[in-house]
């Protein structure tokens, strides 16, 4: 995903000041992780049970740095250019409407380039489609990249990232008649309950968690399968939109940081409160599950009706966890009390499993990249997957430890540029989400989540 605060930017037509947005919170120090609970791998395998013993990191290892500010993210020089273009065309009110909203909830966020390319995609589809795409939902899925959805060390991303936005907006141009019709009135009641305001609600938030959920069913809305096609031509809506209409009544009036809690997996103030793994090798199943709460809030916000951060397997978590890992043709023994073999997955059986559990609401399909022991190989991989987390795509991906053995987890958010770039890592073992640095990761023998070693796939 994608918070990116750069050193420098560039100079910018000028727009009247907003206020500044929240700072950053302080990084949490560096804590030891246990390396017998993982993802083991020999060099085509992950998740094969070792010798891994417990450990803690080497006392060289530091904890990410702070990043280097915590004021608005300068545009980059092609945003800028061509936000001045869009600017230029666009009659004098219309021009005057998108000066205020971009200073007012864009250039002045930690998030600001990424938002404002959303804004010129977002704009672009709206004068193709206006009666579809109206500019007042293409201002709220802007200020959804925009704005942090948190304030914490990890919280700096947007409830939704560019991708997200862009598929809740072809979804909207796609989808029937009687979808639209629907998504319009469930917008419009956001922040009510019974046709009342429910106090201190925020709308906003509520409608791009909405408008979010559309996204993550672009497929299916944009192009409906037959029984859905049966039952439009009777007035009725499809499946899918039942879901959205009916997971916005469920969030209505919900206090902003339980919605924000509820919408994913990590943990957004950087601490140990995020996904658990719940089978001594099921942290490939566990990857998929946070990278489909990261894109599909009325998943996450169902995965929340239980505790997310534990080890009990006799859960829907847990039993989820062992359905995937045992299709993957893994082992599942359970961390609290279990006994008997454990066994991890392939590579191409993780693979298959973000195909099957994630790719429908991320609207990706992944492949897997195996990554060549050098400095330059990571740092290639490093590169693909900035871009893709400035984007608002989640990048699983799997470590080979020193000593044998490896684990999976997933990249989340990146922020910072060149050497000082960092990478926010969800850690399922021990439900940790932090910061690491993207230079340690490239060196190849760093503590990444729950030991020492190398990156060694991504899936992208």
């Amino acid at each position: 995903m994608t918070v990116r605060i750069p050193s420098a930017g560039v100079p910018q037509t000028r727009l009247p000041d907003a206020q500044p947005v929240a700072p950053r919170a302080p990084i949490a120090p560096a804590r030891g992780y246990a390396t017998n609970d993982t993802f083991q791998a020999d060099a085509g395998e992950i998740g094969r049970r070792g010798g891994a013993q417990r450990a803690t990191p080497p006392a060289t290892t530091q904890p990410a740095a702070r990043a280097a500010s915590t004021r608005a993210e300068p545009l980059q020089p092609e945003t800028n250019t061509a936000l001045q273009a869009r600017l230029s065309t666009m009659p004098a009110p219309e021009r005057a409407r998108a000066t205020q909203f971009l200073n007012q909830h864009v250039l002045n966020t930690p998030n600001a380039d990424r938002a404002t390319r959303t804004y010129l995609d977002l704009s672009a589809m709206q004068a193709a489609r206006p009666a579809r795409l109206s500019v007042d939902t293409v201002e709220t899925l802007t200020r959804g990249v925009a704005e942090p959805r948190g304030t914490g060390a990890a919280g700096q991303e947007g409830i939704l990232g560019p991708a997200q936005a862009r598929a809740a907006a072809s979804a909207i141009v796609g989808m029937t008649g009687e979808d639209f019709t629907a998504l319009q009135g469930t917008l419009r009641n956001a922040g009510t309950r019974d046709g009342q305001p429910v106090p201190n609600a925020d709308v906003q938030t509520e409608r791009a968690l909405i408008l979010k959920a559309v996204g993550a069913r672009n497929q299916e809305l944009a192009s409906p399968g037959v029984l859905d096609r049966v039952r439009n031509a009777f007035g009725d809506t499809t499946r899918e939109m039942d879901d959205v209409a009916r997971f916005g009544r469920d969030i209505a009036g919900t206090p902003r940081q339980t919605l924000i809690d509820q919408s994913t997996a990590i943990d957004v103030n950087a601490g140990s409160r995020a996904l658990q793994q719940r089978f001594d090798d099921s942290c490939a199943p566990t990857a998929a599950q946070i990278a489909h709460a990261d894109a599909d809030p009325i998943y996450a916000r169902r995965m929340h009706r239980e505790p997310i951060h534990s080890l009990d397997a006799n859960t829907n978590i847990g039993r989820e966890q062992r359905r995937v890992l045992e299709r993957g043709n893994g082992i599942a023994r359970p961390r609290q009390g279990g006994t008997g073999d454990s066994l991890g997955v392939s590579p191409d059986a993780m693979r298959d499993m973000f195909n099957r559990g994630v790719s429908p609401n991320s609207n990706r399909t992944y492949a897997t990249q195996t990554i060549a022991d050098t400095p330059q190989a990571r740092q290639g991989a490093l590169d693909r997957a900035d871009r893709l987390l400035r984007d608002g795509v989640d990048v699983p991906f799997a470590v080979l430890w020193n000593g044998g053995g490896g684990h999976a987890m997933v990249m989340s958010d990146a922020r910072g540029q060149g050497a000082n770039r960092e990478y926010l890592v969800t850690d399922p073992m021990d439900g940790r989400t932090g910061w690491v640095r993207g230079s340690d990761i490239a060196a190849g023998n760093t503590r990444i989540g729950p030991g020492q070693g190398r990156l060694a796939w991504t899936f992208e």
